[in-house]
């Protein structure tokens, strides 16, 4: 991480290491549940502005909604207040808020998903319409109002981080952070995730030849040739 960010010092790069393990906590330790209907996230990216802090990511929405909203939904959109306009189309997203002050922005863009245990949701729009639809909610305000319950979910698979999608411009120097954290399941597998092959010769870079050659295969199904030049 140090030479990757080296245009960042020493705290915040602590403090993406804390929202990397905070993500992996949150996507292998629990589940999302609402009006009954069972959310279990299985892409995320993280957004984190501290106004009193070290760490200003200039992607961040910086929506009310996304501060000390604890356990809430936030549904984008064109401003900074909750009365702003939603984001129209598919370029809709929805956050779960993670922020518990009014110092801080921290939500998850919830991009993939399992609704019921149901198929796969992909893609933020579609996460979106999806838990909506699920949960019988005529409109986002009502979506949004909702406490959301966060329940124990041990699940057993890795998580894998890379560069969020999509930013644009104005995330700056932090277009780089390796906030995208993906389960490593068999969604996974058989996806077409953005950057697929890096994640896995990343997060394989201290294992062993062997180890990595099999792990690869496993999750791959090939083994690419980074590995193979160990």
């Amino acid at each position: 991480m140090e030479k990757q960010f080296d245009y960042f010092g020493s705290d915040k790069l602590r403090t993406i290491e804390r929202l990397q393990n905070e993500a992996k906590l949150f996507l292998t330790g629990f589940k999302l549940v609402l009006n009954g209907i069972s959310i279990k996230p299985k892409e995320i990216e993280v957004y984190c502005f501290e106004e009193a802090g070290d760490f200003k990511d200039s992607s961040v929405h910086r929506n009310d909604l996304q501060k000390n909203n604890k356990n809430h939904f936030y549904v984008h959109r064109n401003g900074s207040t909750k009365s702003d306009p939603y984001k129209g189309g598919n370029r809709t997203g929805l956050d779960f808020v993670v922020s518990d002050n009014d110092n801080t922005y921290y939500s998850y863009l919830i991009r993939s998903a399992v609704i019921n245990d149901g198929k796969p949701v992909v893609g933020p729009y579609k996460v979106l319409k999806a838990i909506q639809n699920a949960c019988g909610f005529s409109s986002y305000d009502e979506l949004e109002t909702k406490t959301v319950e966060l329940v124990a979910n041990d699940v057993s698979n890795d998580v894998l981080f890379s560069k969020r999608i999509n930013l644009g411009k104005n995330a700056k120097e932090y277009i780089n952070c390796e906030l995208r954290a993906v389960l490593c399941d068999d969604l996974f597998r058989g996806s077409k995730y953005p950057a697929k092959e890096r994640m896995i010769t990343d997060f394989l870079k201290n294992e062993t030849k062997e180890r990595s050659i099999a792990y690869a295969k496993d999750k791959l199904g090939y083994v690419p040739s980074k590995i193979r030049n160990k």
